[in-house]
């Protein structure tokens, strides 16, 4: 055992120390059976994970990552209940324990391995949960999110969250990490800005409702494992000639600093994005909308970077579900845009040249590779 799984295994008994005592107390005078199940299972999960590290388990630090996502909620939790010098305390044991996780030694794979594509299975199965509420129930789209949203919005997030599904999919079935690379930084990003903003609006959550602990368990944990996953394979880079073409590599820089500059004005200036979005919006959902569009954004700039194909065809077919998707969603809801602003004109008309130019360029692009591929199998 190293000695940072040493100070790891520490670290975690101190957190499980914490959670069967103080906020069992806490749980306990509250009188909440929901909470004190869940605060049951977090505990027997520690425990098991304590296991995997002293018998060095290979799944270990991804339950350790686990670990610290489920206490991390509650740590949150416990800060809107006012208990902010024990939630703290907590919350910088918790990140002693991810740097250390992720200065930890580990194999790198060439290969997608078994529990990354747990991770793709668990995220498909929240993006397909939220996609079906938001596209085909948007009235009831609180079942599967912590706030309430109006049906335009809920299709918006809806088709949001398909394209997720689409990428988790392909991720799944991908065999090499040159595949998922990008996919994987761009889950990082999408997931992470989400958990990010939700912290500046943690008035704006119910936690009397399972959907917002789920929600901030989900936007810290998906986003803490990918980022680990990206950090330990950083390494890892193709040693073979760039065969991309130009066409494409250009659609993704221009696609991406669009998208990166839109990302970038809702989570910055969100005020004044709602004064020119095209339907009407609040500066809550602007900061949300802000992840998956810098998540598009860098992503996109990134896979411009690539050298092949095979390593941005995910990215393509995710991102061409997203803007066809917002386009029929749009479209549902036309009578809600306001035709007299420019506004209204750049949205459908930049989704529909988006959807257009992915398209032909990808369709272009894996003509090309399916003619090379043959090419050098003769």
């Amino acid at each position: 055992m190293t000695w940072a799984v040493r100070a790891i295994v520490i670290l975690i008994l101190a957190q499980l120390v914490g959670l069967c005592g103080f906020f069992a107390h806490h749980v306990a005078a509250e009188g909440a059976n929901g909470l004190r199940i869940f605060v049951a299972g977090v505990a027997l999960f520690t425990l098991l994970t304590l296991g995997g590290l002293v018998l060095r388990k290979p799944w270990m630090l991804w339950a350790t990552l686990v670990v610290a996502s489920l206490v991390a909620t509650i740590d949150l939790f416990a800060w809107e209940r006012n208990d902010r010098i024990v939630a703290l305390a907590s919350l910088l044991l918790l990140v002693a324990t991810t740097l250390l996780v992720f200065r930890e030694p580990v194999d790198r794979t060439p290969f997608v391995s078994f529990y990354q594509r747990v991770l793709f299975g668990f995220v498909f199965g929240f993006a397909a949960w939220v996609a079906f509420w938001g596209l085909f129930q948007p009235a009831h789209v609180t079942s599967a999110l912590p706030f309430v949203v109006p049906p335009l919005h809920a299709r918006f997030l809806g088709a949001m969250y398909l394209s997720g599904c689409v990428y988790m999919v392909f991720g799944m079935a991908a065999r090499d990490w040159s595949e998922v690379r990008v996919m994987t930084a761009m889950l990082a990003i999408w997931t992470g800005m989400l958990g990010l903003v939700s912290l500046f609006h943690l008035e704006a959550f119910d936690w009397s409702r399972s959907q917002v602990w789920f929600w901030f368990f989900a936007y810290i944990c998906y986003p803490l494992v990918a980022a680990w996953i990206v950090w330990r394979q950083r390494a890892l880079s193709p040693n073979f000639g760039r065969t991309l073409s130009a066409g494409l590599q250009a659609h993704f820089y221009v696609q991406g600093t669009i998208a990166t500059l839109l990302g970038l004005g809702l989570l910055l200036v969100p005020h004044m994005m709602t004064t020119v979005w095209p339907w009407p919006i609040s500066t809550l959902l602007a900061q949300i909308y802000s992840a998956p569009f810098l998540s598009y954004g860098i992503g996109s700039i990134y896979a411009a970077r690539q050298r092949t194909w095979r390593e941005v065809r995910i990215v393509v077919a995710g991102t061409l579900v997203f803007t066809v998707g917002v386009l029929i969603a749009s479209a549902m809801h036309a009578k809600l845009f306001d035709w007299r602003s420019l506004s209204a004109w750049l949205w459908f008309g930049g989704f529909a040249v988006a959807s257009l130019a992915t398209l032909l360029f990808s369709t272009a692009e894996a003509r090309l590779s399916g003619s090379r591929l043959q090419h050098s199998s003769k």
